[in-house]
């Protein structure tokens, strides 16, 4: 039976190893409950290590969180300047100006340009805002005004972006999900195993089913383990620093 060199296999090249031996050993396992327990623990980590590395990067996130900014500061700005306008405006009534004026007091005490500031710092200030603004006289205001589509298309872009924000969090977050530094080393031990009793089974009992499936398993150790050792040869046959190359 092949060689797998387990340890020198990338966690890709691992995963892919497993996958491929499952349906070949598997049904060499029926009627042993030890060997199919560790093959379904195989699988189970196989699975872990998969999720673990499509898990997103922080820097996956970096340009949706970007865009959801901009969307929410624009939305700010827009109903922040549209109110300053009403209020002074010469054209509108007495009670249109009026309501600018409560609509621009309420910007200023929250800050005008809260958009400066960093995520969370602007998503508190928002927060704040928007409740303010959700006041009986403040909704009675934007309506006046014919805000209130402004003020909910501002609502929205808040609610979106802190979405965005609360997916990176859960995907990020350590403790609930897979780690590969937790997975590898059990799937490494538990592989070898498996190959080291299918190995002992044919030296002592060997049948044509179990030469058949050995045969299958021989082939997907070659494919996965060749480009393992070319790189481990490559790599012993790199030159020490200093010594000359032809």
């Amino acid at each position: 039976m092949k060689a797998l060199y387990t340890t020198l296999l990338t966690t890709e090249e691992l995963t892919t190893c497993a996958a491929r031996l499952a349906p070949i050993w598997t049904p060499l396992f029926a009627g042993q409950p030890l060997l199919l327990a560790i093959a379904t623990a195989v699988e189970s980590h196989r699975a872990a290590i998969v999720r673990a590395a499509s898990r997103k990067a922080a820097s996956d996130f970096t340009d949706p969180l970007a865009d959801g900014d901009s969307a929410r500061d624009a939305a700010f700005s827009t109903l922040r300047n549209f109110s300053g306008t009403w209020a002074g405006n010469p054209a509108a009534t007495a009670g249109q100006r009026a309501a600018g004026a409560r609509l621009q007091e309420i910007f200023g005490r929250h800050g005008n340009g809260l958009i400066h500031l960093g995520y969370n710092r602007q998503t508190g200030k928002m927060e704040d805002l928007i409740a303010d603004l959700r006041s009986p006289q403040s909704t009675a205001d934007l309506a006046a005004l014919d805000l209130a589509p402004l003020f909910a298309a501002m609502v929205t872009a808040q609610t979106d972006f802190e979405g965005i924000t609360a997916d990176k969090a859960a995907t990020e977050g350590g403790d609930t999900l897979p780690s590969i530094a937790t997975h590898r080393p059990a799937l490494v031990r538990q592989i070898n195993l498996l190959l080291s009793a299918i190995a002992e089974w044919q030296e002592v009992a060997s049948t044509p089913a179990l030469e058949e499936a050995i045969s299958k398993m021989d082939e997907v150790i070659v494919q996965i383990a060749t480009p393992a050792l070319s790189r481990r040869t490559r790599n012993t046959e790199e030159p020490q620093a200093g010594t000359p190359t032809p």
